[in-house]
């Protein structure tokens, strides 16, 4: 099968320094990832006065700021962003962000050059930000957190308007962190059947069974939180995988890579000298004298399967015996 793309996923856990989100790409680009995502915006652009903490948000945050004001204190600077996408191109490792206004989707798409446009879930449906990629032929990812069946079709079908895009569609359960019994991962198997889009998993879960059995469904893409400590306080740090335990959860997913292997059945040489020694050929079940013909009675199948295999039983039933053939020797091609 083709290589999982693993993103490693950073988000507001650099704390608002871009030092620390530095810190996070050289980390990062030594454990296998293929690429490690942030987020950029300006707050004042996708926050209303009107906007609200969501409750997984007042929980992991404890403190009387406004969400726009703690928005502001963890969104990085373009600047900021221009030296991390400097550092990724150091470190050799795919630099990845979602947008959360059109600005700022803009400013990385002239800034920038990305494998995927990554559309966050809280975005499926901002019509300006997919009206923008619309027109570009970039790879898009498209988390369908919070979103049903005809939302991610309305998105769908604005990405599409001027082109057919190559698009895969990350499962999502837009919930930090989602309880296991309500990831519902199957529901992957019906993206890929209704949309025909390659699939993935934006994993918000806690450990690696979710991202380890998304890929043994047909994941193309992994994506998980990651934090340098989930005893920090921020948004997103309980949800996060230590960037230690993610590094194990690369590994055992490039097994189960090598495990599912490819589509078509493969006979490796030593399963093919298995198959001499276990399966049955064609015995003679008496001594047959020269000139005699052998009939069905005369024949068992025993091991080793060398010889002529039991499938082929008509073609010796009825043959004349060319030589003595001795009880429980194969009966060879040249026997008959």
């Amino acid at each position: 099968m083709k290589k999982v793309y693993i993103i490693a996923e950073v988000g507001p856990n650099h704390q608002g320094s871009v030092d620390i989100a530095i810190k996070y790409v050289k980390k990062v680009s030594k454990i296998g990832v293929d690429a490690i995502k942030f987020q950029i915006g300006i707050a004042e652009e996708h926050y209303s006065l009107d906007s609200f903490k969501p409750e997984y948000q007042k929980k992991n945050v404890k403190n009387n700021l406004s969400i726009i004001q703690q928005a502001k204190k963890r969104l990085l600077s373009y600047k900021d962003h221009i030296k991390l996408y400097r550092a990724c191109k150091k470190y050799k490792i795919d630099y990845i962000c979602s947008a959360f206004d059109l600005r700022s989707l803009k400013f990385i798409t002239k800034n920038f050059k990305f494998p995927f446009y990554k559309i966050p879930s809280g975005e499926l449906l901002s019509i300006d930000s997919l009206n923008f990629i619309s027109k570009r032929k970039i790879p898009i990812i498209l988390s369908t957190g919070m979103a049903n069946i005809n939302e991610i079709q309305q998105a769908i079908k604005i990405l599409n308007k001027r082109s057919k895009k190559n698009i895969t569609l990350l499962h999502c359960v837009s919930s930090y962190p989602t309880k296991l019994e309500n990831l519902n991962l199957n529901f992957m198997k019906k993206l890929s059947k209704i949309f025909k889009y390659p699939i993935g998993l934006s994993d918000h879960t806690e450990g690696e069974i979710a991202a380890i059995t998304a890929v043994g469904l047909g994941a193309k893409i992994i994506e998980k939180h990651i934090t340098f400590s989930k005893q920090l306080s921020g948004p997103d740090h309980k949800a996060s995988m230590t960037i230690e335990d993610f590094e194990k959860l690369v590994q055992k997913i490039r097994k189960v890579e090598k495990v599912l292997g490819k589509d078509n059945k493969i006979i490796s040489n030593n399963e093919r000298q298995v198959s001499k020694a276990l399966r049955k050929s064609c015995v003679a079940q008496r001594n047959i004298n020269k000139g005699e013909i052998i009939r069905k009675s005369d024949i068992s199948f025993k091991r080793p399967g060398i010889g002529i295999s039991p499938v082929h039983l008509k073609k010796i039933i009825g043959k004349k015996a060319k030589k003595n053939i001795k009880k429980d020797k194969l009966i060879l091609k040249h026997s008959f």
